[in-house]
């Protein structure tokens, strides 16, 4: 009996020692000890004591993640390292290509997420011993990819120079590293006067990047005069769906991703990294036609082989082209803008895909494209009819260029960086797609009618509340668990004191509302 009961207090003890040893042993490694990303963690007295009467390195020893330079941004003298924030630990590798490295105690090691989101800046030591030298660095995790990019001769990008391009991505691919040589050059028409430039990005080699498709083309869209990082994402995300829930094919735009950029030792702050709409991305063949409008056709003319029309709308595919392609789209232009009977809005109505007009319309509508609504900045697309009835080209249309969405209209005001959040758009039903509203205008219960079906439609999965803010909620959420968001804004303040993410949601909501009234009777 007496055993017995030593038994169960021995038992009892060993049951105590499982439970708390772990807990206990994260604690102590927690302050010294420990290995984080290869690197002992030691208490701040070690470092002194292997750094005493050591000299400072002149030039630090470069600082590698993963066998590769880390990003490094000059200005705030900063190391900057990836992590997947899904994993709940710091992971990777770090090295130098001197010496060994220490971490000097930091209990942020023991908060992996609020390390992440604050930003936290750690300390890490290089110590030579053979050259009786050491060096610190200062080192912050970001949840975020990081891009890199490089110019040869270490000038600016400006107008365009080679590089090279290197991406640390641990949250879309189990491959974290891509490098490859590039072109990289400003873009942008009115963007390209803000102090956060745009960037279009020609890599020598074709790669996936971000978990989108292999291409060697690619968009940077540096989100300046978008309010809260919010509006040009959430907008491709919405027009993706709607997209995907028609009958039409072609007609799904593009998908973009957040990173944040490093150009020759300097943070550029969170870029949306855009795949281009072109044959590949929309998988056109022999016959379409993609044309893209960046202007307005004030001086068509029919002496011309492009009618005038070459100023507005750059043809994308295909390669070669001339007076046929023009021409086509010419006679589009002239039907639409001349519409005054029954017989001209039946064969307007012939030369387009319908479905994807009215969903088109309902999405300008409901983001409030304000720069999107008339033909500019959108995607016409062409694609033969093969029906042998009607016309030969069946158009349909493609949104692109979302900043100025979801209320946030465009002003001249470099304040609020040309964008300013205007609650009472709520109530605004003036910004019908143009080609549509001139068939509306024609015949106003038909066009009517198939716009409040296909509304009503899309109210049942796509376009709830609760599916659009909890999208709202995991794009912020990431945004700001990265520390990403905080670190824009303190690179690019400019327009901050004019925005809330209160507002978004305001929009989002109160347009889902008025515009189930509005629908029934948009008279």
């Amino acid at each position: 009996m007496r055993y017995g009961k030593k038994r169960q207090k021995l038992l009892l003890l060993l049951l105590c020692i499982c439970l708390l040893g772990p807990i206990m042993a994260g604690y102590i490694l927690g302050r010294t000890g420990r290995i984080q990303l290869t690197v002992p963690v030691v208490s701040y007295e070690k470092i002194q004591d292997v750094t005493e009467g050591m000299r400072e390195y002149d030039v630090r020893p470069a600082l590698h993640f993963g066998g590769h330079a880390a990003a490094y941004d000059s200005v705030e003298d900063i190391y900057y390292i990836t992590q997947n924030m899904d994993g709940g630990s710091f992971g990777g590798a770090l090295s130098s290509g001197e010496g060994r490295l220490l971490w000097p105690y930091d209990e942020y090691f023991t908060r992996f997420e609020d390390a992440i989101s604050q930003g936290h800046v750690f300390s890490l030591y290089c110590v030579d011993s053979r050259k009786n030298m050491y060096c610190s660095y200062r080192v912050v995790f970001t949840g975020m990819p990081i891009m890199v990019i490089d110019t040869l001769d270490g000038g600016e990008i400006k107008g365009g120079r080679e590089g090279v391009m290197r991406l640390f991505d641990w949250k879309f691919s189990a491959d974290s590293y891509r490098e490859s040589s590039c072109y990289a050059a400003i873009r942008g028409n009115t963007s390209i006067g803000y102090p956060k430039k745009g960037y279009k990005l020609e890599l020598d080699e074709k790669m996936s990047l971000l978990g989108m498709r292999r291409d060697e083309d690619w968009i940077l869209t540096a989100l300046y005069d978008d309010a809260g990082l919010i509006h040009t994402k959430f907008a491709h995300d919405v027009w993706q769906d709607i997209a995907k829930s028609n009958g039409v094919k072609k007609d799904e735009g593009t998908r973009m991703e957040y990173l944040e950029l490093f150009s020759n030792d300097v943070y550029l702050g969170v870029y949306g990294l855009i795949e281009r709409i072109d044959a590949k991305e929309l998988s056109l063949t022999q016959g379409d036609i993609l044309y893209k409008c960046i202007g307005y056709e004030e001086d068509r003319t029919d002496s011309d082989w492009s009618f005038g029309l070459e100023e507005a709308f750059d043809i994308k595919y295909p390669a070669q082209y001339g007076i046929y392609e023009y021409g086509l789209l010419n006679e589009y232009l002239d039907i639409f803008n001349h519409m005054t009977d029954r017989e001209d809005y039946e064969k307007a109505r012939s030369m387009i895909n319908m479905e994807n007009y009215v969903d088109h319309n309902i999405f300008t509508l409901f983001a409030y494209g304000c720069d999107n609504y008339v033909r500019k900045n959108n995607f016409y697309l062409a694609c033969p009819n093969n029906t042998g009835e009607g016309p030969a080209y069946t158009f349909i249309m493609i949104p692109w260029d979302l900043n100025a969405t979801w209320g946030n209209v465009q002003v001249v005001d470099m304040t609020c960086n040309n964008t300013l959040y205007m609650p009472e758009v709520i109530e605004d039903p003036d910004l019908w797609c143009l080609d549509v509203k001139q068939l509306f205008q024609c015949y106003p219960d038909e066009i009517a009618g198939e716009t409040y079906a296909r509304w009503n439609n899309l109210r049942k999965e796509i376009l709830t509340k609760d599916r659009l803010w909890g999208m709202l909620d995991e794009d912020f959420a990431y945004l700001h668990a990265s520390g990403a968001y905080e670190r824009n804004y303190r690179r690019w303040p400019e327009g901050m004191d004019y925005w809330k993410e209160d507002y978004i949601y305001e929009y989002v909501e109160g347009r889902l509302i008025w515009l189930d009234t509005y629908f029934k009777e948009p008279y």
